[in-house]
């Protein structure tokens, strides 16, 4: 099997910029039962900005065509202005049933968003909404049911075969604070339909490590594989790529194993049998960039000899804890996307120093 990778093109925002041009990070991408996908981002200052706000668009892979689109956060907005929007994320329960995940942020514009010295956000609490109309309208937003003393950084919802509705969670301490809880990562999963979430299954794995930026796919027999990057918080270092399984519908899962990637985010899709295709993010190799490789074991091992770039920099942060250099990223937050069982969309956000925004890319594997 090969990869094809098709050039990248800018969906949110300017490519070029200018210092006037607003910038734009954590995009999230679903595609709708009309073909189209639904693109949201963060609009922001300036990558450690707190107070950003949340933008939509509709994009048609195939055309190219990019239309505006009611961003989830709208009626938080119009209400909360004072308030910032973190990452917001998007999935259709039924053809015209769309549900997002976003977390409100009680923000000091005045202080970035991460906490330099430790891994604490600014206060925020996750907030589930709903719509009806495949987009067009949003009801009125409601607070996650399920509740920690820390930070809930949400992941996108994921239906799964079995009937659950449900997402990985991230857990972080409050700025400046120390945890409340020892640290340990979540699946929040709904026993009304989706319209809430109020119980967790746990993610096992050592004590000290975050569990975070989780993504997810499902293979044909309905087994739910979640790929983290995973973070040794007291040696403030990167750890390999950890992934764990669950075959029940995530009520449990399998204690977290390490793959062969050492890179940061990782979004792993299945393609067939143990055969799995990933985007990864490589921040401080000599050719760093997002790059995709394929893997024969059920992602366990991947062939990184052959891994075909999706982006190219120049330029690798000077420290790896990503709390500190977060300003020096020049890409990140990618995710893949299925269109069908050989073809995915890969969305990531990506800065030139100028400007950020949000680009996207099909994926094919081939024979």
């Amino acid at each position: 099997m090969n990869i094809r990778v098709e050039p990248y093109r800018c969906v949110i925002g300017d490519a070029a910029g200018t210092p006037d041009s607003s910038w734009y990070n954590f995009p999230s991408c679903e595609r709708l039962s009309d073909g189209s996908f639904f693109i949201t981002a963060r609009k922001i200052r300036g990558l450690q900005d707190a107070k950003g706000g949340a933008v939509s668009v509709r994009y048609r892979a195939e055309t190219g065509e990019i239309t505006p689109a009611v961003s989830p956060a709208c009626r938080d907005m119009a209400a909360y202005p004072e308030k910032g929007i973190y990452m917001c994320h998007v999935t259709e329960l039924e053809p015209g049933h769309l549900v997002a995940v976003y977390p409100l942020i009680d923000c000091d514009p005045d202080l970035p968003l991460f906490d330099a010295q430790y891994d604490g956000i600014q206060p925020c609490r996750c907030r589930i909404v709903h719509s009806h109309d495949n987009g067009e309208t949003w009801n009125a937003p409601q607070d996650l049911t399920y509740s920690l003393p820390d930070v809930i950084i949400p992941y996108k919802i994921q239906k799964l075969p079995q009937g659950t509705v449900g997402f990985p969670m991230e857990m972080h301490n409050h700025y400046q604070r120390p945890y409340i809880e020892p640290l340990q990562g979540r699946f929040l999963y709904s026993e009304s339909g989706g319209e809430n979430f109020e119980r967790a299954a746990l993610f096992p794995h050592a004590p000290g490590i975050l569990a975070g930026d989780a993504r997810c796919t499902v293979d044909g027999a309905g087994k739910l594989t979640v790929f983290f990057w995973a973070f040794d918080m007291e040696n403030t270092r990167d750890l390999p790529v950890h992934r764990t399984t669950s075959t029940d519908g995530g009520r449990t899962f399998s204690p977290l194993e390490a793959t062969s990637l050492r890179q940061q985010i990782t979004s792993p899709f299945w393609v067939e049998g143990d055969t799995y295709l990933c985007i990864y993010q490589d921040r401080f190799s000599d050719t760093p960039g997002i790059k995709a490789a394929l893997s024969q074991d059920g992602g366990l091992t991947w062939d990184e000899a052959r891994a075909a770039p999706l982006f190219r920099c120049e330029s690798r942060p000077d420290s790896a804890n990503p709390f500190a250099a977060f300003e020096q990223f020049q890409f990140g937050y990618s995710s893949l996307t299925r269109i069908h069982d050989r073809c995915a969309l890969a969305t990531f956000w990506h800065t030139n120093g100028v400007t950020s925004c949000i680009s996207a890319c099909r994926i094919f594997i081939e024979d």
